[in-house]
């Protein structure tokens, strides 16, 4: 086994409110699981991902309000227009059903991979599984039926493929491999603002995290990729707004910790430890009981098999 450290230490960053967040945005987000924001164009209104399925009644009633309390251009009230899809995985897109049901008439702007795994029964079969899972923990005492239905994307965008969403600004996608094959990180121009994604990268515990489930090198790439387009404002998933300042670090250190977490991984294949002691030792290093409070063991257990799978290869 191996001793428990926090082996990624980033400093603190004081002063910084991670949710102020440029331009006309506004964070939605009810519970645990991916941030939720509202992004307003003067023209059009968008959502960028809705968070756990437990939590989607509530998510659903601050988009609401955020409606609410905004005015187009024109001085007319938003609906709103189109939901964007970061990935498919169930603590980002678990709400989607009951913000559908809501804003029946919203378009959702996803890859098309994840257009593809929507319609897969086991795919939402594990949606709605870690969705009862994350439920039971987060908010024992709720009986609420978690969706295993309702999932769609009905405009898929293509890597650097971009679309007029009103009010002078441009939405670009960037295909973003390595967590998922389904990631997609975003671009708002003029605005110079990029939602991460989270093949790129989580900022949590004072770490940059590597959830590299499917591939290390498309990782990689989905790095340099977003590196290179200089965003002046990079927001990462399930964390908020970097301080521009940590901006080029914040890449650099997703790389320096990708390569240590492989070598600490293939170090422990080559002492020829078997596939479960591999895990277990990986677990004992990047579990504790904060992780719990963000993660359902079950979810981390998952991403575990298929972390130390690629980093192991």
């Amino acid at each position: 086994m191996t001793d428990k450290q926090n082996i990624f230490e980033l400093p603190e960053f004081e002063g910084h409110d991670r949710f102020d967040l440029p331009g006309e945005m506004e964070r939605v987000t009810s519970g645990k699981g991916g941030e939720a924001i509202m992004i307003f164009t003067g023209e059009k209104a968008l959502l960028y991902d809705c968070g756990m399925a437990y939590c989607g009644p509530g998510t659903v009633e601050n988009i609401k309000k955020a409606l609410a309390s905004h005015k187009k251009t024109d001085g007319s009230s938003y609906s709103l227009d189109y939901i964007l899809v970061s990935h498919t995985h169930y603590d980002h897109i678990g709400a989607l059903p009951f913000v559908l049901e809501a804003f029946p008439e919203a378009k959702v702007i996803g890859s098309e991979k994840g257009q593809y795994i929507f319609t897969r029964p086991g795919a939402r079969k594990v949606i709605k599984g870690l969705g009862e899972t994350a439920r039971d923990q987060y908010d024992p005492g709720n009986n609420m039926e978690i969706p295993g239905d309702g999932f769609r994307i009905d405009i898929t965008m293509k890597d650097g493929e971009s679309m007029d969403v009103g009010g002078g600004l441009t939405l670009t996608a960037l295909e973003t491999k390595g967590h998922t094959d389904c990631a997609m990180a975003y671009v708002f121009e003029p605005l110079n603002v990029m939602f991460a994604s989270e093949s790129t990268g989580v900022l949590e515990r004072g770490i940059v995290n590597t959830p590299i489930l499917k591939n290390y090198d498309d990782s990689i790439v989905s790095v340099e990729k977003c590196r290179a387009y200089d965003a002046k404002h990079v927001i990462v998933p399930h964390y908020g707004l970097l301080p521009e300042s940590f901006n080029q670090q914040y890449w650099d250190t997703f790389i320096k910790n990708a390569k240590e977490k492989r070598q600490l991984v293939k170090g422990w294949y080559d002492q020829g430890l078997s596939d479960e002691q591999v895990l277990e030792n990986y677990t004992d290093v990047y579990w504790d009981d904060s992780v719990a409070k963000e993660q359902p063991k079950e979810a981390f257990i998952m991403n575990a098999k298929n972390i130390v799978k690629v980093l192991g290869a």
